[in-house]
């Protein structure tokens, strides 16, 4: 259905088969241990997010190209502060 909103298009595609029983009820156990399991991930994202970013972004629905390119700035920060503090003549 291509009417579909894009969350009820994710839970027919990828969620269904995972927390529904085969008569189409919903196993809470195996929901539970999913939420658990994608709890844990976002923790560690944001965790990620914010190391490689030097704090500047630490929320978990930030779009990875926006991480990326924060990430990708700190590290030619860091490369520049790197070569400042080399002798003259290493340059």
């Amino acid at each position: 259905m291509a009417d579909q909103p894009d969350y009820v298009k994710t839970y027919d595609d990828f969620w269904k088969d995972i927390v529904e029983n085969p008569d189409g009820t919903l196993n809470r156990d195996q929901l539970m241990r999913e939420l658990f399991d994608y709890h844990v991930v976002m923790e560690q994202v944001g965790q990620v997010y914010c190391h490689i970013t030097n704090g500047r972004i630490s929320k978990l629905n930030t779009l990875a190209n926006t991480v990326i390119a924060v990430a990708d700035e700190r590290i030619e920060e860091i490369v520049a502060e790197a070569l400042a503090d080399l002798p003259g003549e290493a340059l």
